[in-house]
């Protein structure tokens, strides 16, 4: 399929794709108004420059016979569908490849770097993007200026989760390359079923049952259970038959979030995080770095 007469995110064949990003990446500011988040730009210039190659197509899709079925006994619109599809599955490897290790919600990180700073009044900030921060390759901020920043966005959007805690446990994971976690397939399987699950509330799919002699399923689990099997995610055939295996791990915990953990040195804590939400004269949009406090300077 051609994209390259999809001039912008208007286009009506990207009304699924808006709809869900409504519902799974809105900003909200301290006014509680709110924007869309870039996900859906950054997946727009993919698809346009054609770095988005799943290990499926669109001829395949249109062939697959349930899938087709259901979507047409919702009355979905299956080119709308397909690239929904391709929005879902480009998130998914961007949120379960080459990632940093992810644990903790933005809240709790916050909420760990409220208190150091709080606890550790002469407390530095050292900027690296190797763990080890040696000398040579770090970045030293003692500012009261950029320190004093760093404590009033904690504190803004620590009181921002406060007013909305149903956000409380979001986590995010890094997009960003030379990460060496890969989640495991049941992870991608879960992510996936996630988006999917949301989309269906989002297009507001109703209830519905085969009349007498239809063969189509309506079941949205297993819809979910195909997708996940024609999208290459498992390689279990039971996926594309029943329901059964995907019910087996969506109870598993999906953990999203910043990883914390103790350095070698007993005066710092190691916080990698994404920190594209920190104001833009602190850092470059989008980086990953490594951020130590320390109540001393390390050694090297």
């Amino acid at each position: 399929m051609d994209y390259q007469d999809i001039e912008s995110i208007s286009d009506e064949r990207f009304e699924y794709v808006l709809r869900l990003c409504y519902k799974i990446d809105v900003v909200i500011d301290e006014n509680d108004g709110g924007w869309l988040g870039g996900w859906i730009i950054h997946f727009y210039n993919r698809l346009q420059h054609g770095k988005i190659k799943p290990p499926f197509t669109w001829e395949a899709f249109c062939d697959n016979e349930d899938i087709i079925a259901t979507l047409e006994g919702y009355e979905l619109d299956v080119e709308k569908f397909w690239l929904v599809l391709l929005f879902i599955y480009d998130l998914t490897m961007d949120k379960t490849l080459n990632l940093a290790d992810f644990r903790k919600s933005q809240h709790e990180v916050l909420t760990d770097i409220q208190n150091y700073l709080a606890n550790h009044p002469n407390a530095r900030l050292y900027l690296s993007d190797d763990k080890d921060i040696p000398k040579n390759n770090r970045c030293e901020i003692t500012s009261p200026m950029v320190l004093g920043a760093l404590r009033r966005f904690v504190q803004e959007n620590l009181t921002l989760l406060e007013e909305h805690p149903e956000q409380k446990e979001f986590r995010s994971v890094s997009y960003e390359n030379g990460f060496d976690t890969q989640l495991s397939a049941s992870y991608q399987q879960i992510f996936m079923y996630k988006q999917l699950d949301t989309l269906f509330n989002v297009l507001q799919l109703p209830e519905k049952r085969a009349k007498r002699g239809e063969t189509v399923s309506y079941s949205k689990l297993l819809l979910i259970s195909r997708l996940i099997y024609f999208c290459r995610l498992t390689r279990n055939e039971a996926f594309a038959v029943d329901s059964s295996s995907l019910k087996g791990i969506v109870i598993l915990p999906l953990h999203f979030g910043v990883k914390t953990g103790q350095s070698t040195h007993p005066y710092q804590r190691l916080l990698l995080i994404r920190v594209s939400g920190l104001p833009s004269f602190l850092l470059p949009n989008e980086a990953v770095i490594c951020l130590y406090f320390c109540s001393v300077k390390p050694n090297g």
